[in-house]
């Protein structure tokens, strides 16, 4: 796509590019690091991370000004922000209660945000999307970063949160509802309330509050008038509604785990003496951050892959990266083969291997995927250890894991060898239960004191379990 563009002193060629509406791929929320907004600058006179520049030149977009009075660019496909892609909205849980009312229930996630409508209890109408608050940064942590430290950083992020919501709200329709409930993480529903979360950054990871208020729609900038909007109040600071609806949905008994793998892998632990929670960073790698191949489950991505010679692409065609569960297949598939050896290196030694026709796939980037499996596995670990419980079955609850060969996460050491099941967006279905039982607040509001919070980092069998992780069976 070739762009001319007229002279902003205010803004760099990422938000010139934004306000012209060509919103590009921020996962790092602008720091220059990810190169995912990369561009080609044709003509014109152009500083990078100020200097200037010859051209033509490459260069990341959130790191580049025009300095002239006109600028022309090229920008390709690979770079633009997608904004639909593979969100599931699906779950399995207990029968939702009969009601005669129109609600919407909303799952707000830290990358995909999905809606359903449901009329006379039954679903009615599914809505899904990208979260435009991704243009701050992939992860809960940069957004906290932006909420604290940019000049009206907390609204841009609430409004980036309501714009997508709204998004959803107009293709549901909701006239006629009577009702809203959202589950989130705990920094994903302070920011939709412009609730400072700060304090979730820094250790105790206190988070600034765990039940939320009930607002009208039209007060938190919704198009949906003013009925009210309820909140799935949360458990900790990286253990939020989300998990608490989860959990709701999906009781457990002793030695049973519910666990919710995304940039955070929240996890909630039954044992004989009550409910643990933790929460491990396995970051965005499995989101297609951080790894030149990867991308998100959007048409073209490879979701699982069987051999260089196979592999199945959403949509159909040619292959443009690997997504989070063909990068778990990948690990195990090529393991196997003896083309990785227990360090995740090579086999012969090269920099790259060839997944797919055009998908190299590097040893830097294995090491992303084996430091994001590892969070995973020494998550659940350390926590089965500290409870001195073990794991007879797993419960994973969200997309991710809803696409996962189970077989493939075993063998290559993320998901312990157990009975695993998949509940699908459990978060969804508890926001969907609160809306068409408003009077379940209370009963929620109990539930999210009973898990006892474990934070790995005070426990010394973490960084174990974590180094052994890094390792493939």
């Amino acid at each position: 796509m070739h762009l001319i563009l007229e002279a902003d002193d205010g803004r760099n060629l990422a938000e010139q590019l934004a306000a012209a509406g060509y919103p590009l791929d921020l996962r790092c929320g602008g720091r220059g690091i990810c190169g995912r907004c990369r561009v080609k600058l044709c003509a014109g006179e152009w500083e990078v991370d100020g200097k200037a520049v010859a051209v033509p030149v490459e260069a990341n977009a959130c790191r580049t000004r025009l300095t002239g009075a006109r600028g022309e660019v090229d920008v390709p496909d690979r770079s633009l922000a997608v904004r639909h892609g593979q969100v599931t909205s699906a779950w399995r849980g207990r029968t939702l209660p009969e009601s005669r009312e129109c609600v919407i229930a909303v799952d707000l996630g830290t990358t995909t945000i999905a809606a359903v409508k449901l009329c006379n209890g039954e679903i009615v109408g599914e809505a899904t999307c990208f979260n435009r608050q991704s243009r701050f940064g992939d992860n809960v942590i940069t957004r906290i970063n932006h909420a604290g430290t940019s000049p009206g950083g907390l609204e841009a992020l609430r409004l980036a949160a309501v714009e997508s919501i709204n998004e959803l709200l107009d293709q549901l329709d909701a006239a006629g509802v009577v009702r809203i409930a959202l589950a989130g993480n705990t920094v994903m529903s302070c920011l939709f309330h412009g609730i400072d979360p700060t304090s979730i950054g820094v250790m105790p990871f206190t988070p600034p509050c765990r039940i939320f208020p009930v607002r009208t729609a039209a007060e938190l900038g919704l198009r949906a008038g003013e009925i009210p909007v309820l909140t799935v109040p949360a458990i900790a600071g990286y253990v939020g509604g989300d998990l608490t609806a989860g959990l709701y949905e999906t009781p457990l008994r002793p030695g049973e785990m519910l666990v919710d793998i995304g940039t955070n892998c929240e996890i909630i632990l039954r044992s004989e003496h009550g409910l643990f929670c933790t929460a491990a960073a396995a970051g965005p790698a499995f989101e297609g951050a951080g790894i030149q191949c990867g991308c998100r489950a959007v048409p073209g991505a490879i979701d699982h892959y069987f051999s260089r010679d196979s592999r199945s692409v959403i949509g159909g065609g040619a292959p443009v990266g690997l997504c989070g569960s063909a990068m778990i297949d990948f690990l195990a598939v090529e393991r196997r083969a003896g083309r990785l050896n227990e360090f995740g290196r090579l086999q012969p030694p090269a920099d790259s291997f060839e997944a797919a026709p055009g998908v190299a796939i590097h040893e830097w980037e294995i090491e992303q995927l084996l430091k994001a499996k590892a969070a995973v596995r020494a998550g659940i670990h350390t926590l089965s250890d500290h409870c001195r419980t073990p794991v007879k079955k797993i419960f994973l609850a969200g997309g991710f894991a809803r696409y996962l060969d189970f077989g493939n996460a075993v063998a290559c050491g993320m998901l312990p060898e157990c009975e695993l099941e998949a509940v699908g967006n459990t978060s969804l279905g508890g926001a969907a239960r609160l809306a068409l039982q408003p009077g379940l607040a209370a009963e929620l509001e109990r539930l999210i004191d009973e898990p006892e919070d474990v934070p790995l980092n005070l426990l010394p069998e973490f960084e174990d379990n974590y180094i052994d992780g890094l390792l493939l069976p």
